[in-house]
């Protein structure tokens, strides 16, 4: 009897309770999608069909890439050797070739220089993103020839005679190379993060703007005007540098700039070619 006392008086308690009405789970629409195409083929000449988010409406994606410096030697460094060029038949043989790359000091880069000898260690080409202006590219070829060639002096030289030609080519920068070069740090990322090398929204268009101004004052030859707008390009990339990459990865704000690291030197990069804008004839035509 007491049993029957202690389950009426809960089945009372239960009753008395305020009714709790049920919630619905509503179950999220995923949508899963697939990032495939991170790189294009440079000759595609069309618009970048398939990029997340644009499905090929517009074409101008990407709007600037690295540029590659490439060697081109053809069959034995034909293309390099003066003896191929005769009008003879100057049979030769290449004895070695040497690549020296020398890249100048560049903000908080030191100067260095790499080496490479024997035909089949010398790298054929070379992407363009952060070599300063200076940068040399210096080919050496000797090679022997096994008929008479004069380039000594009267008589013909001996067989086997060793020949040496030597190529330089020079990393220079002007302000359309410049504008090209802001544009790839916009949309190329920094580290790991995918976040762009320069990380600031609000801080690129100025620098384009800086840029522009520049340009028109020069092609209307205004010197002095154009050496303030000058400096103060120089200045704004110098204030926007930052050493990591944004940690908070917003638009603009703390913290986000113009990568700045040992690795992706892109500050350095861009004030080098400011300076050496102004130090190399801007006023000369042709600049």
């Amino acid at each position: 009897m007491k049993r029957l006392l202690i389950l009426l008086a809960a089945l009372v308690l239960i009753t008395a309770l305020p009714a709790v009405s049920a919630r619905v789970l509503v179950l999220p629409i995923v949508h899963d999608t697939i990032v495939l195409q991170q790189s294009y083929a440079g000759d595609s000449g069309g618009t970048n069909l398939g990029f997340a988010g644009f499905d090929g409406v517009r074409d101008d994606v990407i709007s600037a890439v690295p540029g590659i410096f490439s060697i081109e030697p053809g069959d034995n460094w034909s293309n390099f050797v003066g003896a191929a060029w005769e009008p003879v038949d100057t049979p030769y043989a290449i004895k070695n070739v040497v690549l020296a790359k020398t890249t100048p000091a560049m903000c908080t880069i030191n100067a260095r220089t790499i080496y490479q000898h024997g035909t089949p260690n010398v790298r054929l080409w070379w992407p363009l993103m952060y070599e300063p202006p200076g940068t040399t590219w210096r080919l050496s070829i000797l090679y022997g020839t096994y008929a008479p060639y004069d380039d000594d002096g009267a008589g013909p030289n001996p067989a086997s005679y060793v020949h040496q030609e030597i190529w330089e080519w020079q990393v220079e920068a002007n302000p359309t190379s410049l504008q090209n070069l802001m544009a790839l740090f916009r949309e190329l990322p920094f580290a790991t993060d995918e976040v762009p090398l320069i990380s600031d929204e609000e801080l690129y268009p100025v620098l384009q703007d800086l840029l522009s101004e520049f340009i028109v004052l020069v092609d209307n030859q205004q010197e002095t005007e154009a050496s303030l707008v000058l400096g103060e390009l120089f200045a704004t990339i110098n204030d926007g540098c930052i050493p990591i990459s944004p940690m908070d990865p917003a638009p603009t704000g703390p913290g986000t700039g113009i990568a700045n690291s040992p690795e992706h030197p892109a500050c350095c990069k861009l004030m080098a070619d400011v300076d050496y804008i102004g130090s190399h004839g801007i006023f000369t035509p042709g600049k």
